[in-house]
């Protein structure tokens, strides 16, 4: 017998851990018609270029490829995804109006009917077949392919119902469907440039269209003028800048050359909040930083004493104070603050130097160089500079040497992807939000990811990440990913240090604009006040 809709709804809050589904009903009556150039009802305003001031470049629009929040950016006002979240981390409708749950393996998802690509072809379930069929493919090689591992198949039930058949049950299908991998793009558009160029001319169903990308200049969306929220978007263009460094942005914003400034300065964000000419927002808990080991090519990396070396040698309280201005807090495993999943009194390493020492000494024992000698890469920006210093001085004091050279761009790109690195600190050493572990856990800690070219393979955290994924019990999913916490940390695959907030700087014109826990900025429902 099926699960009916209500009950097995009712069971995924828990089963999600404290994940909530929100109504499957529509997203509220649309407008008619597109309101005129200036004020709509509700005071909003029609029109204008919102500039965005963003810590790096979208490396691509291609949902499959994209790497950073810099691209889930523009690619949220591109794409509308299958199911989105709000800021509370609700599961609502976008372009699945409605669900049902027959069973914990399938999924039938009912879908918005009148929407179209950019291009005029019409979205259904055949165009939602052909993006995840794509996604999962291996052929194309998606960098979140490990996201849908769980998936079986997907049916086109009829054109406007698509029907998602899981290996086994899920806790977190919903969400998995929110980001990139329920970014759905028109087919016509995938087909005429393929993988290599479709990121150059990305055409989804979202609120703005593309219009450009310079690399290292902007990203530059317009208006949808046939979006099926007939009275949204309010802006007319969003340009999107990449300006790597943190103080720059800050002044784009008080200057009012730029609107919004993603990831302001640190040390100025007691500074900021007193200022009017600034609107602050911090959001708590927004991210996770995870420096990460080479483990196949460096014989440090190689080295389970090494790595554990620098977990018991890394001052934790330096870097907290020094380099975050105790924003956000001190973290130690891949659980974000405010979820089930995190345990505030969980704390398995104090800074020991002697037993560091005997650590290292069982590695050299073993092989490694001794005297050890590395080089660590860092940009311009001065947290990663200042977190570079402190590894550097926390290292000398084992009589480790840690040589430190500047390096950003293709320099950085071209000696990362041939594994010339010990230990990372300037690239992939954070990750944001997600709604639900499944989504990110695999990607990181599975030896079949896609996204790491070097990941560290361990079969006891493979179990445990495929475990906590297909536990529908609340409680046994929390006991399952808090032994996934201690058995990274026994693996040292990563030195944690940091829980991170999510802080931007707003012009006061800036209007409509709702904080969501991902980073990620939802512009629908945006405008400038003129």
């Amino acid at each position: 017998m099926g699960i009916s809709r209500r009950s097995f709804l009712a069971n995924s809050l828990r089963v999600a851990g404290g994940l909530a589904l929100a109504s499957c009903a529509p997203a509220g009556p649309a407008a008619s018609s597109a309101a005129p150039s200036g004020s709509v009802t509700g005071g909003a305003t029609r029109g204008g270029t919102l500039v965005y001031a963003d810590w790096a470049d979208a490396t691509t629009l291609d949902p499959a490829f994209m790497k950073n929040q810099s691209g889930r950016r523009p690619g949220k006002a591109i794409f509308d995804s299958l199911v989105e979240i709000d800021a509370k981390g609700n599961v609502i409708p976008v372009l699945a109006e409605s669900w049902d749950v027959p069973d914990p393996k399938t999924y039938v998802l009912h879908l918005r009917q009148g929407v179209k690509f950019h291009d005029g072809t019409p979205f259904d379930a055949e165009a939602v077949k052909f993006n995840m069929d794509r996604y999962m493919s291996p052929k194309t090689k998606s960098l979140h392919a490990s996201e849908l591992e769980g998936v079986a198949g997907v049916d086109v039930v009829d054109a406007h119902t698509v029907k998602f058949r899981l290996k086994e049950p899920s806790a977190a299908f919903l969400p998995l469907v929110y980001d990139w991998n329920g970014f759905i793009g028109s087919p016509t558009a995938i087909q005429k440039w393929g993988d290599n160029d479709y990121g150059l001319h990305p055409v989804g169903a979202g609120p703005f269209k593309f219009v450009e990308h310079q690399d290292a200049v902007h990203t530059v969306v317009e208006r949808n003028p046939d979006y099926w929220r007939k009275d949204r978007p309010y802006l007319d263009r969003i340009e999107f800048k990449p300006i790597l460094n943190d103080a720059t942005r800050e002044v784009e914003v008080r200057s009012g050359t730029s609107h919004i400034a993603d990831a302001v300065p640190f040390q100025d964000v007691a500074k900021l909040k007193t200022m009017n000419e600034i609107v602050l927002v911090d959001v708590p808990g927004a991210r996770l930083y995870l420096p990460y080991f080479q483990p196949e090519e460096s014989p440090y990396g190689k080295s389970l004493e090494f790595r554990q070396a620098l977990n018991w040698l890394i001052d934790r309280e330096a870097i907290w104070n020094t380099v975050f201005f105790k924003t956000g807090s001190i973290g130690y495993d891949p659980f974000f603050p405010g979820t089930p999943f995190y345990d505030p009194s969980y704390k398995p390493f104090t800074r020991d130097v002697n037993k560091a020492k005997a650590l290292l000494d069982q590695a050299y024992k073993n092989g490694i160089p001794s005297p050890s000698r590395f080089t660590m890469y860092a940009d311009s920006e001065p947290v990663t500079q200042k977190l570079c210093q402190i590894v550097q001085a926390n290292y000398a004091e084992v009589g480790i040497t840690v040589d430190l050279q500047n390096e950003e761009g293709a320099a950085k790109v071209a000696r990362e992807n041939g594994g010339n690195w010990v230990f990372e600190l300037n690239s992939l050493s954070w990750i944001g939000y997600r709604p639900d572990p499944a989504q990110y856990l695999a990607r990181y800690w599975r030896s079949t990811t896609n996204y790491l070219k070097w990941p560290m393979k361990d079969a006891e955290m493979d179990r445990l990440v495929d475990a906590g994924a297909v536990e529908l019990d609340a409680k046994k999913r929390v006991t399952i990913y808090r032994q996934l916490a201690a058995r990274i940390n026994a693996v040292a695959s990563n030195v944690f240090f940091e829980n991170g907030a999510d802080i931007k700087a707003l012009s006061p014109k800036v209007k409509g604009f709702v904080p969501h826990p991902d980073q990620v900025v939802r512009f629908t429902d945006m405008w400038l006040e003129r």
